[in-house]
């Protein structure tokens, strides 16, 4: 049995003379695909069909609906026990939703497939059969436990991947390798509860960033703030009225995580003097996170009322392969002190 979910994005899309949108209805289509893939893999594909409602262009994806779609798949995996789920959905977004995802779900001893198009169903050159064909596939296979994004070639591990093209057919690809915790993750109790938490955001650095955007930057993400910098963790914030304003962020209790704009390396803040300014006034290393992981995982751990040293802990530890894991000496140290923090 697969579980699949239809929350809307291009694959379903239909234009009637104001631009693409969504339809909700298309099992009929779903099903004319999985014949064919059984037809084609010489088995028998039971599966069970849903669909959000309503549908959704993935642009109008919020900061909860990675959540949503997470206790979807979570009571359909409690209620149907599946071999594997296929979430369809747009590709603006799916990296965004697939890591939140991927953290929501940490554990689940089946793989998540998340799948969409960047061609309509029905329209010439359409790559949505194929990429759900792929998703099937992967799942018969059996794929790893794990959240995938599945398109074009192959599949790129949801805390990992990244959007990189709009019309070509491979979609996305993984920014960096997948690197799994040597040991599972210890983590220690929330100690507030959701109620309690503030929304969370993400704000790039650029040359000229005035200090009234980090202002309200700080002031409306009060749950935390991934500020992607340059390089190593560099952001023209010293000796100016933003530090001032990073400062009383953190001092009240905002989460301020740092992560690099580059595709390749990550953040070390005490390389260079703006880095370690930022280090002294008390932000958390996003080591070599993406930007979509970072955001996901902080918000996932402020939704789930982690906060102070506990949240701090938990976004420098890597949970599911997000995270380059450290040299062995530091591994020991850091699984020492999640033993003592918990």
């Amino acid at each position: 049995m697969i579980d699949i979910l239809y929350t809307g994005g291009t694959f379903g899309m239909v234009d009637q003379g104001a631009g693409m949108r969504p339809r909700a209805g298309i099992g009929a289509d779903i099903a004319e695909i999985v014949a064919e893939f059984e037809a084609a893999a010489g088995l028998s594909v039971g599966y069970r069909y849903s669909e959000l409602d309503p549908v959704i262009d993935s642009a109008q994806a919020d900061a909860g609906t990675g959540r949503r779609i997470a206790e979807r798949v979570r009571a359909g995996i409690a209620s149907g026990r599946p071999k594997g789920v296929i979430v369809i959905h747009g590709t603006d977004t799916m990296a965004y939703v697939g890591a939140r995802i991927a953290f929501e779900l940490r554990g689940c001893a089946i793989p998540i497939l998340l799948t969409g198009a960047q061609i309509p169903l029905g329209q010439p050159g359409s790559d949505a059969r194929d990429n759900l064909r792929l998703a099937l596939k992967s799942i018969v296979a059996r794929t790893d436990p794990g959240t995938y994004l599945a398109f074009g070639a192959g599949l790129h591990p949801a805390v990992r991947a990244s959007k990189r093209a709009v019309e070509d057919y491979e979609g996305f690809t993984t920014i960096r390798a997948l690197t799994p915790p040597p040991v599972p993750a210890v983590l220690p109790e929330a100690s507030r509860p959701r109620e309690a938490r503030g929304p969370v955001g993400l704000l790039t650095v650029f040359p000229g960033l005035h200090a009234a955007l980090l202002d309200a930057a700080v002031d409306h993400y009060r749950g935390g703030l991934v500020l992607e910098c340059y390089g190593s963790g560099t952001a023209p914030l010293h000796g100016t009225e933003m530090m001032d304003s990073l400062r009383r962020a953190i001092l009240r209790g905002t989460p301020v995580v740092v992560i690099t704009q580059c595709d390749s390396g990550g953040v070390d803040l005490a390389r260079y003097q703006p880095g370690r300014v930022l280090l002294d006034a008390g932000v958390i290393s996003g080591g070599d996170m993406t930007r979509e992981a970072a955001l996901a995982k902080l918000t996932h751990l402020v939704d789930s009322g982690f906060c102070g040293a506990r949240l701090r802990h938990a976004m420098e530890t890597n949970l599911l392969g997000e995270l380059s894991n450290p040299p062995p000496a530091a591994c020991d140290s850091s699984l020492h002190h999640a033993y003592v923090a918990h």
